[in-house]
C-alpha cells in the first residue's frame, strides 16, 4: 500500500468572479427632483392675469411668480427697454405672460 490510495481526490473548487468582473448590478436611476411648481395640482394654480390697460413690470412679475429681472429680460428680447417700476401696455404684458404659460385678460 502506498500513500496515494488513502488520499481522497481534491474537491472541485467553486468558480468565482474575478475582482474586475463588475460586481453587483447598478441601482436603478433616481427619478428627477420635483420643483415647487411640480407639486401643484394640475388645476390648482390660476394662470389668468387681469390687467386694466397698463401694468407695472414688477406687478406682472409678481403675478407670474417670477423675479422682475426675468420680465425685464423678456422685454429686452422684444426690443423694449423698461425697468421694474415702469408701466407696460396690455399687448406687451400679454406677449410676456403667454411666453410663461399665463393668459392676460383686460378689465375696464
Amino acid at each position: 500500500m502506498n500513500g496515494d490510495e488513502l488520499t481522497p481526490p481534491p474537491e472541485k473548487t467553486p468558480e468565482t468572479q474575478s475582482a474586475f468582473s463588475g460586481g453587483p448590478p447598478d441601482p436603478p436611476p433616481r427619478p428627477p427632483k420635483l420643483t415647487a411648481r411640480d407639486l401643484l395640482e394640475p388645476g390648482g394654480e390660476d394662470k389668468t392675469i387681469f390687467v386694466a390697460g397698463y401694468i407695472e413690470v414688477r406687478e406682472l412679475a409678481e403675478a407670474m411668480k417670477l423675479k422682475p429681472f426675468k420680465v425685464v429680460a423678456d422685454l429686452m428680447e422684444l426690443k423694449i427697454f423698461k425697468h421694474s417700476e415702469e408701466m407696460i401696455d396690455f399687448e406687451t404684458a400679454a406677449k410676456i405672460a403667454q411666453k410663461h404659460g399665463f393668459q392676460v385678460k383686460g378689465i375696464m
